[in-house]
């Protein structure tokens, strides 16, 4: 991961010393800028601060050559590529190959893995820019009188736009005109830069309920296997909530979807864990093997965490630990012994019962009222920014501390996160998937499963690379591989959760990641209840409205 910034007026950037130390902050292994002059009044400013995941060695950014200047920032897991020279490097010489605009669309459109990148064509003058099509990574676009900039981070100082994951973007500097081209290639429009920039504003002030993504009115749910029958037989007969997941698992077809579950993402998995040099970072500039954590998991004790932190045992080398880093706050509560502190302990302790030969290392991230309110205002807001509410405060503010790693006065020199991210969306564990189902049956619930990913994108994956990046430590997120989540999203909505009343909260909901997790060994974590960041860390004020506007903000 690193910070990309392009501006055509840098002269206010560069005295804009907490921009240019948040821009530092992502990318600390090495920062460089450079200029290009189009015409004799304006110039270009492209600067890269890399934080080192591929390649033998840190890759200087921006790259640039006689055709053209790249800035690149994320993974890219296509498995052809060669792992010994950067992702950048490989790109670059891609784009090198190119004779067309729609040779640029067509490389852009074949990358795999969550990135964001800025790409300008010397001759004609014209700047490409997107972020991968879930949006995994932040890239925000500011515009002023006398200037146009995009960046991973900005703040509150600039009004800005998330540049959405939806479309491929061309713009010619020179006239204003910018094209979006869809991830599919099928279509393309061209607007006004300021028209287009008015648009997308719109779009983002409403609340997200009011945000209307295109959903599909039927679907095919024909159950041929009458699974849904047999799940029903079986939560109505059997009381013990182990016993129906076990008897479960012990269908042909639901075992089959399992273990293809589990296959996909041990693969997602080792391909997060192996794509990085494997030091920690005080290790990270000296020879030879490095023995201390390099991969943390944010660790509620939940179930999705959990899983994640079980199959990473089977690819982080034995002799590094594992932080499983656990955030509580104390705020209108009295002590750190919040939900998912208590969670957080049953989970770890699960944890090195079935894999007894790791160093487990669970990490307590204990926040007080007083240095949050102070973090808020000077910093999380800042990386929030644009999003607004209360809500989008607080969940950044409990992953940018849980980020941070810090126990006490020990910090994880993990460079590596591990996140759940995408496992309520693809698995169905919010209560208004549960709400769809009473209202509306299988369709409503099928329905609510495709509103939910379409606009993922849109919801929080930006906000939340923005504030763990702060860090200098790499979000990675095994649930949003493409390959994992195209198989789950092609499945029907029973073999997804099952949110009838036999089978109940911690049961139906995300019921194949629970038959998961039984299946790995993990019986207690497999029942445990969904819980919401921001109420299992405590960090929620229940006299507060999420969807207002953080004081912060305004």
């Amino acid at each position: 991961m690193c910070n990309i910034f392009f501006t055509t007026c840098d002269n206010d950037f560069a005295r804009d010393n907490k921009l240019l130390q948040r821009i530092s902050n992502r990318g600390p292994d090495c920062i460089h800028s450079i200029s290009y002059k189009i015409s004799d009044t304006l110039s270009l400013t492209f600067c890269g601060a890399v934080l080192w995941t591929q390649g033998s060695k840190p890759t200087v950014q921006p790259v640039e050559n006689d055709k053209a200047i790249l800035l690149f920032n994320g993974d890219v897991y296509n498995h052809h590529w060669d792992k010994n020279i950067s992702d950048t490097q490989t790109l670059m010489r891609k784009f090198n190959d190119c004779n067309s605009s729609q040779d640029v669309i067509n490389v852009i459109h074949s990358l795999k893995g969550p990135f964001s990148i800025i790409y300008f064509e010397k001759t004609l003058k014209i700047l490409y820019f997107t972020r991968d099509r879930l949006g995994r990574v932040s890239l925000l676009l500011h515009r002023s009188k006398k200037s146009i900039t995009i960046s991973s981070v900005l703040g509150r100082k600039y009004p800005c736009i998330e540049i959405p994951a939806f479309n491929i973007y061309k713009l010619d500097i020179e006239n204003g005109i910018i094209s979006q081209f869809s991830w599919d290639c099928q279509s393309f429009e061209s607007y006004n830069l300021d028209d287009w920039i008015q648009m997308i504003q719109n779009q983002q002030d409403l609340p997200d309920e009011e945000n209307i993504f295109s959903v599909e009115d039927t679907f095919d749910l024909r159950d041929d296997v009458h699974i849904v029958d047999y799940i029903n037989e079986v939560s109505g007969a059997k009381k013990c909530k182990q016993v129906i997941l076990k008897t479960l698992l012990s269908h042909e077809t639901i075992g089959k979807v399992v273990e293809t579950l589990l296959h996909l993402l041990e693969k997602s998995i080792k391909t997060r864990i192996e794509t990085q040099p494997n030091k920690c970072k005080d290790c990270l500039s000296k020879k030879g093997e490095c023995k201390h954590c390099a991969v943390g998991i944010l660790f509620s004790g939940g179930i999705d965490c959990t899983i994640l932190a079980r199959l990473a045992d089977k690819y982080v080398p034995i002799s590094q630990p594992i932080d499983l880093i656990n955030v509580a706050f104390k705020t209108e509560s009295v002590s750190y012994e919040v939900p998912d502190r208590i969670t957080g302990r049953q989970s770890y302790n699960e944890l090195r019962s079935v894999c007894p030969s790791r160093q487990w290392v669970f990490r307590e991230v204990n926040v007080d009222k007083k240095d949050l309110e102070l973090c808020q205002s000077a910093i999380i807001a800042d990386l929030v920014y644009p999003r607004r509410t209360i809500l989008d405060e607080s969940l950044g503010s409990a992953l940018w501390y849980a980020a941070g790693a810090q126990h006490s006065n020990d910090v994880s020199p993990c460079r590596i996160l591990l996140l759940g991210s995408g496992a309520d969306e693809l698995f169905g564990g919010y209560s208004r998937h549960r709400n769809a189902f009473k209202r509306k049956g299988w369709p409503g619930l099928a329905a609510e499963l495709t509103l939910d990913w379409n606009r993922i994108s849109y919801r929080n994956l930006a906000r939340d690379n923005r504030v763990i990046c702060d860090h200098g430590r790499i979000p990675r997120l095994p649930y949003l591989d493409e390959e994992f989540s195209t198989y789950v999203l092609n499945l029907k909505p029973w073999l997804k959760c099952f949110p009838t009343e036999n089978l109940g909260i911690g049961v139906g909901d995300k019921l194949m990641l629970r038959l998961l997790a039984m299946h790995l060994g993990l019986t207690d974590v497999a029942l445990l209840p969904k819980r919401a960041l921001q109420f299992g860390s405590r960090i929620a004020n229940k006299k507060e409205k999420g969807k207002d506007i953080s004081k912060h903000m305004q």
